[in-house]
Formats: structure tokens, sequence, C-alpha cells
């Protein structure tokens, strides 16, 4: 049977070349770079706006039933990114990455990420729905950028006739920019034709207006505590809503 991650990337055109479009979904942690801190000094709370930017392609892959399996997940990151990791990764000092080394590179980010989810989040009535972490990020290096795909299965698969689910992309320290330009940077894959997909793309002006009234009590003087200010890049995440009912 075929790799389903490189059968993925096949399908989204690459000839190991994945071609995204994508609303906005920012998002960041500083600990995407935890095992390439060489690269990028951690942001402090005061700098949180994006260092590194990504066009994501995101898989949902069910079956005939109409049951929901997995997540597949395809990044393009940004060239900036991309050549520092070379400059890091390079070890024979040939100017481009080798197998060996891309191995590395995806080793290296699957484990720094991982305690934050892998910035992959699918949602069942407002509650994050456990996934599977995966076992391994593949990753390229074509055109001067560095591409990941991998897989995610959910821990229980979700019977997509009888719920709804929100799936995304996102961290919530502003490191890092997922960019979503609209609903065809998700594709259902493997699910019957009556399933369909309704993309859900905050106002940024409502959001940021409802999150101030959240921390209005807090003073001149005092910090947002974090996980208000994570909830903030919760609200402006960019999700697709999937079902098969009817």
């Amino acid at each position: 049977m075929a790799d389903p991650i490189h059968t993925s990337a096949t399908l989204l055109g690459f000839s190991t070349r994945v071609e995204t479009t994508g609303g906005t979904v920012i998002a960041g942690r500083n600990a995407w770079l935890a095992g390439l801190a060489a690269l990028f000094a951690a942001p402090s709370a005061a700098d949180a706006h994006p260092h590194v930017f990504v066009e994501p392609h995101v898989e949902i892959v069910g079956n005939a039933a109409g049951e929901m399996t997995a997540i597949r997940n395809v990044w393009r990151m940004d060239e900036l990114f991309s050549s520092s990791v070379v400059v890091d990764f390079d070890k024979n000092a040939n100017g481009t990455l080798d197998p060996d080394e891309l191995d590395a590179v995806g080793e290296t980010v699957r484990k720094s990420i991982a305690e934050w989810s892998f910035y992959s989040f699918v949602q069942l009535d407002g509650k994050d729905v456990d996934l599977v972490p995966p076992e391994r990020m593949h990753t390229l290096f074509e055109d001067g950028q560095l591409i990941f795909f991998f897989e995610m299965p959910l821990k229980q698969p979700i019977d997509l006739s009888r719920h709804k689910v929100k799936v995304s992309n996102f961290d919530d320290s502003f490191f890092v920019a997922f960019d979503f330009k609209g609903a065809d940077d998700f594709q259902l894959v493997d699910l019957p034709a009556n399933c369909r997909k309704k993309l859900h793309v905050p106002d940024e002006d409502e959001a940021a207006k409802n999150w101030m009234n959240t921390i209005a009590g807090i003073g001149a003087d005092e910090a947002v505590p974090q996980d208000q200010a994570n909830a903030y890049a919760d609200i402006l995440a960019t999700r697709l809503e999937v079902s098969c009912a009817g």
C-alpha cells in the first residue's frame, strides 16, 4: 500500500511539491523552534507577532461510512525560515538538504512541537478531540522552501453523519502564522459525496472586542494572564466545519 502521506503530497501536485491556497489564522509558539534555537531568539510576551509563516493544507480523512479517522497536514514554510534551517542542518555543506539531513529536520521539529499538539486541532461540541501523535514528520526541500507533511489519526473515529467537527491549525503564542486563504486549503478525503465543508473565518474586530471584554477587569499595570492571551489566538483561528448529515 502506498504511503498515505506521500500519496497526499503527490495528489496535491508535488513532484514533491505542495501547492496551497488558504482566511488567516495567526498562531505561534516559541517551542516550534525549541530544537532549532540557534536560528531564532525566543520572543518575549511583548514581542508576540509571527516570526515563521506557513502555507497550510489540511486533509480530513475518513471512510465510506462517513466516519472521520485522521487529519493530514501539509505545511510549506516561508523562505527565510527554510534557508535558516539549511544553514543549521547542511552538515556536508553542499548547499542543500540531503535525505538524512531532511530526516533530522523533521525529527527535530516533531519533538519540538509535540508539547503544543502539533498545532493541529479537531473540535467536537467545543472540546478538543484526542489525536494520535505522528510517528514521523516527512520533510522535503523544494524551490527554496521546506515542506512538512504528517498524519494524525483520531483515537476514536467520529461519525460525521451524527456530529459536526471543526478542524484547524493554529498556535496560541503568535510565533507562527498559518495562512488559510479559503476552504480549498481543506480537503475531504475518502468521505461520502454528501459530506460538506464550511469555512469559519472570525471577524477580527469583533473577536478583539469580545476578548477585550473578557479582560476588562485587569488593572492597567497588570499583565494579561497567559491563558487569556492564548484564548485570543483561539478566538482568531480559522476553522473548517465538516458534516455528513442529511
